[in-house]
């Protein structure tokens, strides 16, 4: 499964209401799109087909599980939080 071109999120209430009460904000999640990000198939059995793993612009490495619009460059995150050691980890090898 090769991974998608993303070019820009679709954010409505319920996943801005949901970034949010991670503690992290729109802006942020955006701009993991135009940072450097690594893009990987979820886990199988979660909520989102990718999980992106990228930087804000504050040098927070951020996870977003994203699920496919109708457009196939412009996806929604469900949701986002801070990395995880293993997350952090997969984005560092990628760009070492």
């Amino acid at each position: 499964m090769s991974s998608p071109v993303i070019e820009e999120f679709l954010i409505d209430d319920l996943n801005e209401t949901k970034i949010n009460s991670h503690g992290l904000s729109v802006r942020q999640i955006i701009q993991v799109l135009e940072n450097k990000h690594i893009i990987i198939p979820n886990r199988k059995h979660r909520k989102g087909l990718y999980l992106i793993i990228g930087m804000d612009n504050g040098g927070n490495c951020i996870a977003i599980p994203v699920e496919q619009t109708y457009d196939s460059k412009l996806w929604r995150p469900i949701t986002s939080w801070l990395c995880k050691d293993s997350e952090r980890t997969l984005l560092e090898k990628r760009y070492k």
